[in-house]
C-alpha cells in the first residue's frame, strides 16, 4: 500500500516536471521536433518526457534551462525528484561534521535586490542578490546556499535547490545570486536559505536561525513593481 502511494507521488512529480519543460519550450516559441533534433533524442521520447511518461536526463534539463530561459525552475523540480528517490542516509554521530567551525562567522550586509515585501506579478522572473561578509577567521571554500523546504510549488516561489557561494576569505564581502520565479497564486510568501557544505550539512546549525530570507507579495492584477 505504501509502495503504491509513493509510486503515485513519483508519477505526479514527473508530470509536474514534464509540464514545466513543455511550458518553457512553448514560451520560447520552439517546436518539440526541433528541440528533439537539437538534443539528439527521438520526438516520441521527448513527448513522453513532457507528458511525464519518461524520465528526463540531466542533459535534457540543462538544454531546456540554457535555451529556454529556465531560471532554475526545471533544475529545482529535477533535483527535488532525485532527492525524493534517494534513501535517507543516516550518518553515525561520530561522522557528522562538528559545525560551527571555531572562528567561523557570517554577517548580513544588505539586500542588493528585491527588498522584503516587493510586489510581483504571477510567474514573474526575478533575481535575488544578498551581500554577506565572512566576519570570522575561517576561509569559505566549496560552500553552498541551500533553500529550506520544497524548491517549487503553487503557493511558493520557484528556485534552484541550492547555489554555489564564491570562495570568500575572512574579512571579504560576497554577493550571492539566486534566480527565482514568483508563485502563480496571489498572496505573500517567504523563503529561507542556509549555508551548507557539499553534503547539505549546515555550517551554522544553531545560529542565524532564519538564514537569508526572500519575502515577496504576488498580485494578480496590474498593480505590481513600478
Amino acid at each position: 500500500m505504501e509502495g503504491s502511494y509513493l509510486m503515485a507521488r513519483q508519477d505526479a512529480a514527473f508530470q509536474t516536471l514534464g509540464q514545466q519543460l513543455r511550458y518553457l519550450r512553448k514560451a520560447a516559441g520552439q517546436t518539440a521536433t526541433h528541440t528533439a533534433e537539437q538534443i539528439g533524442v527521438s520526438n516520441t521520447h521527448l513527448s513522453n518526457i513532457e507528458h511525464g511518461r519518461d524520465r528526463p536526463s540531466s542533459k535534457i534539463i540543462a538544454y531546456y534551462e540554457q535555451h529556454f530561459d529556465g531560471h532554475g525552475q526545471a533544475w529545482g523540480l529535477y533535483e527535488a525528484l532525485l532527492t525524493a528517490e534517494r534513501p535517507v542516509q543516516r550518518f553515525p554521530l561520530n561522522q557528522q561534521p562538528d559545525y560551527p567551525i571555531p572562528g567561523d562567522a557570517s554577517t548580513f550586509i544588505a539586500d542588493i535586490t528585491i527588498p522584503d515585501g516587493t510586489l510581483m506579478a504571477p510567474y514573474q522572473h526575478f533575481t535575488k542578490i544578498w551581500r554577506i561578509r565572512n566576519s570570522g577567521t575561517v576561509p569559505w571554500e566549496n560552500r553552498w546556499l541551500a533553500r529550506r523546504g520544497a524548491p517549487t510549488g503553487h503557493g511558493i516561489p520557484s528556485s534552484p535547490a541550492k547555489v554555489a557561494i564564491p570562495d570568500t576569505e575572512p574579512g571579504q564581502e560576497v554577493d550571492i545570486t539566486v534566480p527565482m520565479r514568483a508563485q502563480p497564486l496571489a498572496g505573500s510568501s517567504q523563503m529561507h536559505w542556509k549555508m551548507v557544505d557539499e553534503q547539505g550539512w549546515e555550517y551554522f546549525p544553531d545560529r542565524y536561525n532564519l538564514g537569508l530570507v526572500v519575502s515577496i507579495a504576488v498580485q494578480s492584477d496590474s498593480r505590481r513593481m513600478r
